[in-house]
Parts: C-alpha cells; sequence; structure tokens
C-alpha cells in the first residue's frame, strides 16, 4: 500500500508537471490580454489581434497606433509610423513565463516605405508567477533621418545600438536602468550635436502621476559644433539625480507631504567665452502637501486651461499655501575662469495663508528665506564689469569682504529684505539683488 501510494504521489507530480505549461500558458494569455485591456491613454492605444496557446509555447500579435489626430498627421508628415505590429512568442515554463517580442511598421496603415524608427528592437520579457517581470529593450544602431527630415538640412540622426533593462514587481515597484552609447545629429553645413554615453537609473514607483524614488544619469561627453558661428562647447561629466519621498501620517491621509532634492553637475565646461568647472546645481522642494500637488500637476500640464480648470488650480495652490513649503536652491556654484563662485536660495512659506491665490499680499508678508553670494575676488578683479558693480555694493555696504572672497546676504521677513548692513526693502526689490548671481 505504502508503495502504491508513492508510485501514486511520483505519477501525480509527474501530471502536475505535465500540465503545467498548459497553466502557464493560460496564465500568460490572462496575464497579455488584461495588460492590454486595461491600457489607458489618450495619445496611444493597444489592442490584442490574435493569441495562439499551444502546449510549451504560444504565438500573439498585438497593434500600439496614434489616436492623437494631431499627432498622426505630424508623424506621417515626417514619415514616422502611427501604426506598429508587435509579434510575440511566447515559451511556458514551470514557474514563468518569457516571451522575445518584434515590431514592424503596418505599411496599410501609414502607406509608407518602412523606415527605420523601429528595425532592429526587440523586447524580451519573463514573467514569473510571484507576480514579477523582468524586461529587456534593445535596438541596433540605425540613422532616423528621413527624407521630410533632410529636407528640413538635417543630414544625420544617428543612435548607436542601446538597451533598457528593468524589473516590476507585483505591489508596482520598479528598477529599471538605461544605456545610449552615442547619439549625434548633424546638419547639412556640418554643424554637429554629439553626445557619448548615456546612462541612468531608477528605483522606486509611482503613486498616482508622481515617481517615489530615486533616479540618477549621466552624460560623458556633450559637443556642440556651430559651423556658422565657429563656436565648439564640450560638456564633460553631466549628471543629474532625484530623490522624491512621500511622508505619510496614518489615518491622516490629507496631510501627507511630498519632498524632491534634484541635483545637476558638470564636471567641466568649454566655450569660447572660458572654462567652468564643478557646476553644481541642487534644488529642493519640500513638505509640499501631497493632496494639493496631485490636483496641481495636470492642471499645470494642460494646454487649454477654462475657467473652471483655473479654478482649479488657484483651489490646489490654495492648499499648498495653507500647508506650507519650502523651495531651497541648496547650492549653485562653479569655478568660473579659474575663481569659485557659491550661492544660495532659501525660502519657506510657513503653514497658515488662507487662498493665498487671492490674498498676495499677505502671501508675501508670511514668506521667510535667506539668500547668499560668495563670489572670488580675482574673479571680480578680472571681469570689469564685475568690478564696477561689486564697488558699488561694497561702498553702500551691501556686501562685505571676508579673506579671498566678497559675499553678498540679505533676509527675507515680514514682505521685507534686510541686506548686511541693516537697510530694509520692499521684498519685490529682491528680484534686482538676485540680478547679481547670474
Amino acid at each position: 500500500m505504502n508503495d502504491l501510494k508513492k508510485y501514486a504521489a511520483i505519477g501525480g507530480a509527474i501530471a502536475l508537471v505535465a500540465c503545467w505549461p498548459f497553466a502557464t500558458g493560460k496564465i500568460g494569455e490572462a496575464i497579455f490580454k488584461d495588460g492590454i485591456s486595461s491600457y489607458e491613454n489618450s495619445i496611444i492605444t493597444i489592442e490584442s489581434i490574435s493569441y495562439d496557446r499551444g502546449y510549451l509555447s504560444s504565438q500573439a500579435q498585438s497593434r500600439i497606433y496614434v489616436i492623437d489626430q494631431g499627432l498622426s498627421h505630424e508623424l506621417e508628415e515626417a514619415g514616422y509610423p502611427t501604426e506598429i505590429i508587435i509579434n510575440h512568442e511566447i515559451s511556458h515554463g514551470l514557474l514563468s513565463v518569457s516571451s522575445v517580442s518584434t515590431f514592424e511598421e503596418s505599411i496599410e496603415k501609414n502607406a509608407i516605405e518602412p523606415s527605420a524608427f523601429i528595425q532592429g528592437l526587440t523586447l524580451t520579457t519573463q514573467s514569473k508567477l510571484t507576480g514579477a517581470t523582468d524586461l529587456l529593450l534593445t535596438s541596433q544602431e540605425n540613422d532616423f533621418v528621413t527624407e521630410d527630415l533632410r529636407s528640413q538640412g538635417i543630414e544625420k540622426l544617428y543612435f548607436a545600438a542601446s538597451q533598457v533593462s528593468a524589473t516590476i514587481e507585483k505591489d508596482g515597484k520598479f528598477n529599471l536602468f538605461y544605456q545610449l552609447p552615442k547619439a549625434e545629429l548633424r546638419l547639412n553645413n556640418q554643424s554637429e550635436v554629439v553626445m557619448d554615453n548615456i546612462s541612468g537609473e531608477s528605483v522606486g514607483h509611482y503613486v498616482g502621476d508622481i515617481f517615489i524614488g530615486e533616479a540618477n544619469g549621466g552624460i560623458d561627453k556633450l559637443i556642440f559644433n556651430d559651423i556658422d558661428t565657429a563656436s565648439q562647447n564640450e560638456v564633460k561629466g553631466f549628471n543629474y539625480s532625484t530623490s522624491n519621498r512621500l511622508v505619510e501620517v496614518k489615518d491622516r491621509a490629507e496631510e501627507a507631504t511630498f519632498t524632491s532634492q534634484n541635483t545637476v553637475s558638470l564636471a567641466e565646461v568649454v566655450t569660447s567665452a572660458g572654462v567652468l568647472k564643478d557646476g553644481i546645481f541642487d534644488i529642493s522642494f519640500e513638505d509640499l502637501n501631497y493632496d494639493g500637488l496631485v490636483k496641481l500637476i495636470p492642471l499645470l500640464q494642460d494646454q487649454e486651461l477654462t475657467p473652471e480648470k483655473t479654478e482649479q488650480l488657484m483651489l490646489s495652490f490654495d492648499l499648498l499655501a495653507a500647508k506650507g513649503f519650502k523651495v531651497n536652491i541648496n547650492q549653485f556654484s562653479a569655478e568660473v575662469l579659474g575663481s569659485k563662485v557659491d550661492s544660495s536660495i532659501k525660502l519657506t512659506l510657513p503653514a497658515g495663508t488662507a487662498r493665498a491665490s487671492q490674498n498676495a499680499d499677505k502671501l508675501v508678508q508670511t514668506l521667510e528665506g535667506k539668500t547668499e553670494l560668495v563670489i572670488a575676488k580675482k574673479l571680480v578683479d578680472e571681469t570689469p564689469e564685475l568690478r564696477m558693480q561689486m564697488d558699488e555694493l561694497l561702498i553702500n555696504e551691501f556686501a562685505v569682504e571676508e579673506g579671498d572672497n566678497y559675499r553678498l546676504s540679505a533676509t527675507i521677513a515680514d514682505g521685507q529684505i534686510e541686506l548686511l548692513n541693516g537697510q530694509k526693502m520692499p521684498l519685490f526689490m529682491l528680484l534686482g539683488f538676485l540680478s547679481y548671481l547670474r
């Protein structure tokens, strides 16, 4: 009897393994069709053309096409496709469903010859039964110039072979990496823009339309050559990073806040005017009310604001202002012509300003902050315009000498800006003060 149970167990396991590809195939078909049917976008849409499910593999075909009439017309005029057919070769494993997808243009729809727009584009995916999906999108090198672009004076629009890889978890969290070794735009007069080694990574998830997580990217070298003006400009080591954080309050969703820290850095910029090194621009938006931000963002992106939407925009801003927030340029610095320049602006709007969109005076009265500029004496002495401005600032005691630098500083409070000499002036004059930061 025990042997019979053992054989039955073994037979059951074999049967399960034998039948499981049918199950994973059915799961794969459900994932495929559900994903397409749930996709919503006002610009493009996706539809399933066919799904032929087999035992160990399946074949499917889907279609992506532009439904925005304006964009569709522009793409057709430029010689780019408005409709793409995707062919999927799907494999059923014991614990996952994988697929390789290739892309082709729908010639009947576009009535043009196939362009290089999607040649060599391949998407490989693997969906695990845990709900996680790995993706790899690769493209071959290509020159994307069309006849329409040639008629506009563009000789070359080149992209090297590139890839995008990602892992998407069941809960929507993802890790994405992209890399493009080279891109080049060249005009008929041989003016050009060349970018080397573009890469980046994002780790996080979306809450509505807002990304929560960490992202970074960069370009090793960026070259601008303008033949008409005989100018050559080169940027080395361009990098950016962003960190977005959502802080939620238990049982008080309306009190959730959003903070975004963003940094752009440049290792070196070489222009006909001189050399800039170690450039940093660090800006943060802190403690913004999340509900107000979620309502505000789509309104700011709307190209046609009706009176009703304008009112909604004002109400969303009122909510942000009522809860208070901070906007800080934490660092705006660089080595210019061999000398250091460093500046910062920190502004705080305390909570409590009601109907700020209709009460600008109150908004100005409650704003608090500080701005500062430190500039090397060497740079001032070598730049006649700066020398004249600094002499005037020193005479009026708006600036002071500190070692090898000059420092300008101002405090913002009660609707006024207070300079180093104690002199106060209306806040709107801050714009004139900030002109020295250029």
